[in-house]
């Protein structure tokens, strides 16, 4: 039963004066909607039907990311996109599983920041002309503390060179 149902039901009892289980038959019957959402999730983030009929043979296993973006490319769904469920399947499966976390305080903002290309690296720049860059590799530890020289109020820019030897900023 759904939850529009149940509270439609729940209005009539109320109006019609009938109502014989009071508040504990509606609280009674709130598992079912526990069961009702989790079914409705599970469906929600479930590969497509077409998707899981072509890895036939297969355990229960989740769908590899890989091989979804290899049936979107075939049109196994024959719409040539993912559907909903397959969008929502995919997405679950990159949910950082921890909280954001401080790595740092500082007593200015900061206003740009990007990773190195192989993302070994953080690089931060924030006002005061001030850049840090972090080794993510180490535990996020300060790599680099630089005060810019000649800058107006803040690093609106920074770029590591390929080798991350160098550091441009703006």
């Amino acid at each position: 039963m759904s939850r529009l149902a149940k509270g439609i039901e729940v209005c009539n009892e109320e109006s019609s004066g009938t109502r014989s289980h009071g508040a504990q038959g509606y609280g009674r019957n709130s598992g079912d909607l526990d069961h009702e959402i989790a079914q409705l999730t599970k469906l929600r983030s479930e590969p497509n039907e077409h998707l899981k009929k072509a890895t036939v043979g297969r355990l229960k296993l989740p769908v590899s990311t890989l091989r979804m973006l290899a049936a979107r490319e075939s049109n196994y769904s024959g719409r040539g996109r993912f559907s909903l469920s397959d969008s929502c399947h995919v997405l679950s499966r990159y949910l950082p599983i921890y909280g954001p976390q401080k790595v740092d305080k500082m007593r200015s903002r900061a206003y740009i920041s990007q990773f190195s290309a192989d993302g070994s690296l953080f690089v931060a720049g924030f006002q005061g002309s001030h850049i840090r860059i972090y080794n993510v590799d180490k535990g996020w530890k300060v790599q680099k503390n630089i005060l810019a020289k000649s800058m107006n109020w803040t690093i609106t820019d920074t770029s590591l060179s390929p080798d991350q030897r160098y550091l441009v900023s703006l």
